[in-house]
């Protein structure tokens, strides 16, 4: 895939004030959150085109607790990245959603590889961390 290797740095959170430090890595087909892999969100493929405004791409990450992630974004050739998220919990009885953003850049710092980053959220316990009640 187009962005396998590459790493984005900036902030999550709602579509109009992204309030969380987080990054999101390409990696063997698959990408991932910071975030969202603390909080029991597992790595997932994605798809990716290039166009005339950039890398377009596209996946979802689920948590069997805490719903799913629908992603749509767009990679810049300055390394910008904006993504459009859509979280949605169902539930029996109900369905909630959410419209989030991430908004970054490119960095080149060394990043976690796919099976580095399932080997370390076995050690992840989604419920001690503050920041996954809010999702």
């Amino acid at each position: 895939n187009i962005l396998d290797g590459r790493m984005f740095t900036g902030m999550i959170g709602p579509s109009e004030n992204p309030d969380l430090e987080d990054s999101l890595h390409f990696s063997d087909g698959h990408f991932w959150s910071d975030i969202c892999s603390r909080c029991g969100f597992l790595p997932r493929p994605y798809s990716s085109e290039r166009t005339e405004d950039g890398v377009r791409f596209a996946g979802i990450l689920e948590s069997d607790s805490r719903g799913q992630f629908q992603y749509n974004g767009l990679v810049r050739d300055d390394g910008t990245i904006q993504v459009s998220i859509r979280w949605e919990r169902k539930r029996w009885y109900w369905t909630s959603s959410r419209e989030i953003a991430f908004q970054g850049s490119e960095t080149r710092d060394v990043e976690p590889s796919l099976h580095e980053i399932r080997t370390q959220m076995q050690s992840f316990d989604p419920a001690e961390n503050p920041l996954c009640a809010r999702f």
